[in-house]
């Protein structure tokens, strides 16, 4: 693939994520929720206002900024597939900087990607059932066409949907709000930012010093986007139902993405089945082994001798038989299986 169609096709990406993302803002500023009525003295709508421990430019600035940012430390410093060690002593052409920053950029645009997907799906899901918050009474207080409170008896077990919100001190973001509750956009986006994150370190981070190291971190981050959920619960910001349902959606989110848009575990599916970067590469022989090695397979097939073992390169490839069809006759001849792990008779 030329370098041309490589950037043709991150700029396409790049459209797809902005086009998915400015769809997400439209709806928010554009389309008016569904109106739902309320019965007077229900409970569940009558907690005090709080303000939110984790607001929404917070979250939005957690969600931005942190995953893209361990990526992209991840990413420049990891060291890359057939990269010489570090204590080899053989000459460090790994550092790569050009296929870095172009890695970076396709796992970012895939994290952002499936940020702006759960985003437009909490979206149009508030928008579509118009729940109640829980400290609703306390911020709208609501007062009906004749004049009338929930406090007043007649009003008492009734099933309002035309009414008016009374307090004067209530802000126009706090009124569009109101009807928002389902699902919890804090929970959906925490968790997906948070759980994708995990994933992503289970597949590109290697740590030498703990096995546990890594394992902390990802337990640290989905406790973080956890907490972050808990916190719409204790703020009377969403229902339990709405903060459960806001999680479930991010952590299907953030599984699809891993599996399915970025691949994560890509590398290790074609590892389990023998691929490598050395399978797919014409193995070196030299002239010596290789005479030898025809040598060999023609004692074979005129019945003389064992089938020579294969050199210890080929171990875990496929190309030597493909490149001696002769060896690979003979040896089918003495029915010796060969395998992903190697040779055996």
């Amino acid at each position: 693939m030329s370098k041309y169609t490589k950037l043709a096709r991150g700029l396409c990406d790049l459209l797809i994520w902005a086009a998915l993302s400015v769809a997400s803002l439209l709806l928010h500023k554009l389309v008016r929720p569904f109106r739902r009525g309320f019965f007077c003295g229900d409970e569940s709508l009558g907690y005090p206002y709080r303000e939110s421990t984790i607001g929404h430019e917070l979250l939005i600035a957690i969600a931005l900024g942190g995953p893209t940012a361990v990526i992209a430390v991840v990413e420049l410093f990891k060291q890359l597939p057939g990269a010489p060690p570090r204590d080899s002593g053989g000459k460090r052409d790994g550092c790569r900087i050009g296929h870095r920053f172009g890695q970076l950029y396709r796992q970012a645009i895939f994290y952002l990607y499936g940020l702006a997907m759960v985003t437009f799906t909490t979206m149009l899901s508030k928008l579509c059932i118009g729940r109640l918050r829980p400290h609703f009474y306390a911020v709208c207080q609501p007062m009906m066409p004749d004049g009338s409170s929930c406090q007043d008896a007649q009003n008492l077990g009734r099933y309002i949907d035309s009414f008016t919100c009374s307090n004067a001190n209530m802000s126009d973001f706090q009124f569009k709000q109101l009807n928002q509750s389902f699902p919890s956009g804090h929970a959906s986006m925490a968790m997906y930012s948070m759980l994708y994150l995990a994933i992503y370190l289970q597949a590109a981070l290697s740590t030498r010093v703990s096995k546990l190291l890594k394992h902390l971190l990802q337990f640290l981050f989905v406790m973080f986007g956890w907490y972050v959920s808990l916190t719409r619960i204790t703020d009377y910001y969403h229902h339990w139902s709405d903060v459960l349902a806001g999680a479930v959606m991010g952590v299907v989110f953030a599984w699809i993405t891993s599996a399915y848009v970025a691949d994560l575990f890509a590398g290790r599916r074609w590892a389990k089945a023998g691929y490598s970067a050395n399978t797919l590469r014409k193995p070196q022989v030299s002239p010596k082994n290789s005479t030898k090695s025809q040598a060999g397979a023609a004692a074979v097939a005129t019945g003389g001798g064992q089938p020579p073992a294969l050199p210890a390169y080929t171990f875990g490839t496929l190309p030597y038989l493909a490149a001696h069809p002769a060896q690979a006759q003979a040896q089918a001849q003495y029915a010796q299986t060969y395998h992903n792990y190697g040779y055996v008779p």
